[in-house]
């Protein structure tokens, strides 16, 4: 999946708001770039897949809802996943879910972080392999010591969120989450520090 342009969701977001036959296009657009990451999301704070599915489902309806009020002054990525992770608290606290991802899932989000940190060229002249193993092993055991700071990392590594996007997400200012992410890579930068061996130098 590449990534998805802030320009796009804004233009999808105001055919919503706007209402009419082009209004279902775009929610369907949506909805498919990103069900899948909502999930992710959602599965990766405990939640279980099907509860997972209702509740990317809510934020679609509340997207569709609150769309007219969105002022884009963050991007609508954030948004969204300000929705599911406020709908999430919603769920956590009348159910008190204990449920969290199989392996599988696991792997898969974290596979996709990891990738990211792996410049093309040093693949190229690496340990492909090793290297891919290593850094995912290294981001899974971050993201079950620091599971807050691994969602933050993944959605500017993945997301390409700006500082303000996730500030709005974790709700802080920009400043306390300038030094949030700082610290995020420094404590990751300790859990890849094996990987070393197979570029020569990270």
């Amino acid at each position: 999946m590449t990534a998805n342009t802030r320009e796009q969701d804004r233009i999808w977001l105001d055919l919503v708001a706007g209402g009419g036959p082009q209004a279902d296009k775009a929610v369907e657009s949506l909805f498919r770039y990103y069900r899948r990451p909502l999930m992710g999301f959602l599965i990766r704070r405990g939640v279980g897949a099907d509860a997972a599915e209702d509740l990317v489902q809510e934020v679609f309806i509340r997207m569709v809802r609150g769309a007219a009020g969105f002022r884009h002054q963050a991007r609508v990525s954030s948004w969204l996943f300000q929705i599911a992770a406020n709908l999430h608290i919603d769920q956590t606290r009348k159910l008190n879910l204990e449920e969290t991802a199989d392996d599988a899932q696991w792997l898969q989000i974290e596979a996709t972080v990891a990738a990211q940190h792996c410049p093309v060229g040093q693949q190229e002249t690496a340990n492909a392999e090793g290297l891919q193993e290593c850094f995912d092993r290294g981001f899974s055991e971050f993201a079950l010591a620091f599971p807050e700071r691994a969602q933050a990392l993944q959605q500017v590594v993945v997301h390409n969120w700006a500082v303000r996007d996730v500030a709005m997400f974790l709700n802080r200012t920009e400043g306390a989450t300038r030094e949030f992410l700082s610290q995020c890579r420094k404590k990751l930068r300790e859990y890849l520090e094996p990987c070393r061996g197979f570029l020569g130098e990270v």
